[in-house]
């Protein structure tokens, strides 16, 4: 999807009738999603909200809220036949509401990014595609298993020293399966552009010395990866440098051109330790083409 925030500016609301909304569970809600992922449109919302893509009630609740100036509003072009898609943001006064009702510290309050950052094409690229595979992913919800999601500021993990927040690691977002009785974490990092072979490597360090025994056991790392050949790259840098990393969290990888329906998020799309292969016809390289599914047991 070709995306332009080059000339994106945010919904004016002059000559708009000042609308007060409800301050109420449905509301905090919503800001609680918005705040979390950094910016959401109208049928992610709804999907986490009802696990469906429409919902007349919630774009009435949106428009209100953004009326009401808790949340700004801006349009990207997509370059598709769905033309313009509305995006959300937290505005000043929605921040100010949340921390009035404690959701969240003052110091994550302050975190959050100003439009001007946000809305840089690059920054802007990441949060809508992590946003929109979270989005897909909460429809999965069903009898069988529950599906919670934390966003980056509420499921990352920091140090709190001489008056000054050291990220110990931050997922880009958090979900919880309940099956059986049973809760599963899985640490969602989307990697949209490559990183060094060492900074992979000190991220993943970071869950293995920081997660106890009893959460390594029920907690996942999963790598959603642009590409395959990215994905490709991610396990031949494991496997030749630091290889011992794998006896000590249990990772999996995918890439989004495997994640095309909220369903294939249970499908077997995941490599890991037991599925790959190392190979050489000429040059040593990575077969990723053994899948396994995120729950071999469902």
């Amino acid at each position: 999807m070709y995306v332009n925030t080059s000339e994106v500016a945010l919904a004016p609301r002059t000559d708009v009738e000042s609308y007060n909304v409800q301050m109420n569970q449905a509301t905090l809600d919503i800001l609680s999603i918005v705040f979390e992922f950094k910016v959401a449109t109208s049928w992610q919302i709804t999907r986490f909200l009802t696990q469906k893509d429409q919902s007349k009630y919630l774009y009435r609740k949106l428009h209100r809220m953004w009326q009401a100036g808790l949340l700004e509003s801006f349009k990207v072009y997509s370059g598709s036949r769905f033309g313009m898609p509305v995006y959300y943001m937290a505005s000043k006064k929605g921040l100010q509401a949340l921390e009035e009702q404690g959701k969240y510290a003052l110091w994550h309050i302050q975190n959050y990014p100003e439009a001007k950052a946000l809305l840089s094409w690059g920054s802007f690229k990441h949060e809508a595609e992590v946003v929109e595979l979270a989005s897909m992913e909460v429809k999965n919800k069903s009898q069988n298993f529950n599906i919670t999601f934390k966003g980056e500021f509420r499921s990352g993990s920091y140090d709190f020293r001489s008056d000054k927040n050291i990220e110990i690691f931050t997922p880009d977002y958090t979900v919880f399966y309940s099956i059986g009785g049973r809760e599963f974490c899985i640490y969602s990092e989307f990697e949209r552009t490559p990183k060094a072979k060492e900074a992979m490597v000190r991220k993943i360090e970071r869950y293995a010395r920081h997660l106890n025994r009893e959460q390594r056991e029920h907690s996942t790392l999963r790598f959603i990866f642009e590409t395959s050949g990215m994905e490709q790259s991610f396990w031949m840098n494991i496997l030749n440098n630091q290889p011992d990393l794998l006896q000590k969290l249990k990772i999996v990888t995918t890439n989004i051109q495997l994640l095309r329906g909220c369903e294939e998020f249970l499908e077997p799309v995941y490599a890991s330790e037991s599925t790959i292969r190392l190979t050489k016809q000429g040059r040593l390289s990575v077969d990723t083409s053994g899948r396994i599914k995120l729950f071999p047991f469902l």
